[in-house]
């Protein structure tokens, strides 16, 4: 991997930028009403020993300008036609937001689930899903769990679960059978888990985009090759928010090492990337700028190290032309 390459890499993953475009694939298969439902009643529903939680305020994104690109894309544009004739609701309009989890235990194959927060139609949604072929319903613990297959493989993996009126859930079928047994309880869920629950006061509902994690549920798939990579030991939680503006991006990350000789080299480190960032960007300037909206700050003898972005709304659309090209 070529070092600018290298670069760029490390900080999209410290972002968890990947994550918002999962969020994204996912909420286009279903469609609730709208409501005011609460984040806690969400995250109650995610099971304790999960690692990683990510969060996605559907009404603001959608009132924002980023929304008007994404609805252009082809794929998510027409699977949303598609579904709001077939059941009269439209995910843009009818989603208050939802909450994502997962973990990355060895053996476990990567298991998550996202919970749709709103009231819906579930008679309109199940007869919708029926009618796909090859989907298939279980009643599961007094639920009712209906797998669908993947359109380009036929495999039934993926399915959704209908929690309550205002909650439903979608994952793989062991995910989804944990979220059933939990039952919403806040004794059960990541609301009690001595890791995760003392980051959720970090995080507002009111972000367009959050996430908050340990070190082994976020981080432990950075490829070996990022030069971010080798200090995945050293980092014992991260927490995250990205917003979309009319004019600017902006957003905070904040990881916490575990003792401050760690903090102060995962600083330098992360200062000297975005240093070479910027040098060998010298010939893509929307490289340059991107990486020229990072500022790391750290204070001495602290175990947090933040990394907060801020750049014009444009430049993430530019750098994605860039890549396209080949620059």
């Amino acid at each position: 991997m070529k070092i600018r390459q290298a670069v760029v890499v490390s900080i999209l993953i410290l972002l968890g930028i990947a994550g918002a475009g999962a969020v994204l694939a996912l909420y286009t298969e279903v469609s609730v009403r709208a409501s005011s439902p609460s984040l806690s009643d969400a995250l109650s529903n995610i099971p304790s020993d999960y690692q990683f939680v990510f969060g996605m305020n559907v009404k603001r994104f959608v009132q924002s300008p980023a929304y008007t690109k994404v609805q252009q894309g082809k794929q998510i544009g027409s699977d949303l036609a598609v579904f709001t004739e077939k059941t009269g609701v439209d995910p843009a309009r009818d989603i208050s937001f939802l909450v994502g989890a997962g973990h990355a235990k060895e053996g476990t194959g990567g298991q998550g689930v996202v919970i749709v927060a709103g009231t819906f139609n579930k008679d309109a949604i199940t007869s919708y899903i029926r009618s796909k072929s090859g989907s298939v319903g279980k009643d599961y613990n007094g639920k009712t769990v209906i797998m669908i297959p993947d359109p380009k493989t036929d495999a039934v993996q993926k399915g959704i679960a209908f929690l309550n009126d205002q909650e439903i859930a979608l994952g793989d079928l062991e995910s989804l059978k944990a979220t059933v047994d939990n039952g919403g309880e806040e004794s059960k869920s990541i609301l009690s888990s001595a890791t995760i629950s003392p980051l959720i006061p970090s995080i507002s509902a009111d972000d367009m985009f959050w996430f908050l994690g340990d070190a082994a549920g976020v981080l432990s798939n950075a490829p070996a090759a990022t030069l971010l990579g080798t200090s995945i030991p050293s980092i014992k939680n991260i927490v995250g928010t990205l917003n979309f503006g009319a004019a600017v991006i902006t957003g905070k990350v904040t990881a916490t090492a575990l003792n401050p000789d760690a903090a102060q080299k995962l600083a330098d480190m992360l200062k000297g990337l975005i240093a070479i960032g910027q040098l060998t960007g010298a010939q893509r300037p929307e490289l340059k700028a991107l990486l020229g909206g990072l500022a790391v700050s750290y204070t001495p003898a602290s175990t947090q190290v933040s990394v907060e972005l801020n750049f014009p709304a444009d430049m993430l659309e530019k750098f994605g032309q860039s890549r396209q090209l080949g620059r």
